[in-house]
């Protein structure tokens, strides 16, 4: 086994299961092996999530009694992202023989929030889905296209 420490980007599309199953053929049955499986929570959904439900005005933000108050908000934040991430991945993962992590971070872009999550983790490759959406990018969607030329590490798309 190469790698011993992958992750992959999930957002819920075919690409981004495919991916998930190229994955878990690279680690195979190496039990010694760790795939992290990322939500990236845009960080203006939270911010969207702070606006007060006691006030009429929208956009009006909530402002908070002290930092626990914040903390929790984006606890809660992640703590709904993963079970969606979970849900989203389904049984794609039962019975993995390597360990499986379900994580989420919250960024200002995708494509950083990946790049930064893989380091801070020390992920050894990303493996992702690409959906070719982007003209500009050619067959490679925006977000691919920013991590394959930002992270510092291989990065597999998977189509």
């Amino acid at each position: 086994m190469l790698y011993k420490k992958i992750l992959v980007p999930f957002d819920g599309s075919d690409p981004a299961k495919n991916a998930l199953t190229v994955a878990k053929k690279m680690i195979a049955d190496d039990a010694e092996a760790t795939l992290c499986v990322l939500s990236v929570v845009p960080a203006n959904a939270i911010a969207a999530e702070l606006e007060s439900p006691t006030n009429p005005v929208a956009g009006t933000p909530l402002l908070f009694p002290d930092v626990d108050s914040y903390e929790r908000v984006i606890a809660n934040a992640k703590t709904r992202a993963e079970e969606r991430l979970r849900e989203g991945v389904g049984d794609a993962l039962d019975g993995a023989s390597f360990d499986v992590r379900f994580c989420v971070t919250i960024a200002g872009k995708t494509a950083e929030g990946i790049v930064d999550f893989a380091e801070e983790q020390q992920a050894e490759i990303i493996v992702m889905g690409r959906r070719g959406l982007g003209a500009l990018r050619g067959m490679l969607g925006s977000v691919s296209y920013a991590v394959l030329h930002e992270a510092d590490i291989p990065v597999l798309t998977v189509k």
